[in-house]
């Protein structure tokens, strides 16, 4: 029966320490800015999703305004709004608009954490007091 052939292995065959730690820290530094894009790309995605939402919010406020019987009453008028568990902070500017019967109805979003504002809508309404 014939033995099986071994080989053996010499030194100068396979990677050396060395090589082997520039490898692994290419690797890192790869990993690294991997994990660093990701971090940006949730931190859009939840930023997309806050003005999203505050967008929401700012449609509801100038709708509501909008369907009044009586045209909305002059005036800086503020409250808050929650939507998906998140709570937001408007305010709604009311005023004759100039030369005419309309009224403009602005209104802006902004987080309850800051005062950043998150969305901006403006809205005319014909009926102005």
């Amino acid at each position: 029966m014939a033995k099986p052939h071994l080989e053996i292995i010499s030194g100068e065959e396979g990677f050396s320490l060395i090589e082997l730690l520039v490898a692994v820290s290419i690797l890192a530094f790869a990993a690294v800015a991997l994990l660093e894009s990701q971090t940006q790309a949730i931190g859009i995605s939840s930023s997309l999703e806050q003005r999203s939402l505050a967008s929401i919010v700012a449609e509801n406020r100038l709708v509501q305004a909008l369907s009044l019987k009586e045209a909305p009453v002059p005036g800086t008028h503020t409250g808050s709004e929650t939507q998906m568990g998140v709570t937001f902070n408007w305010r709604e500017n009311v005023r004759p608009a100039p030369g005419g019967d309309l009224t403009i109805i602005h209104v802006v979003v902004s987080s309850d954490t800051s005062d950043h504002e998150l969305a901006s809508l403006t809205g005319f309404r014909k009926g102005a007091k």
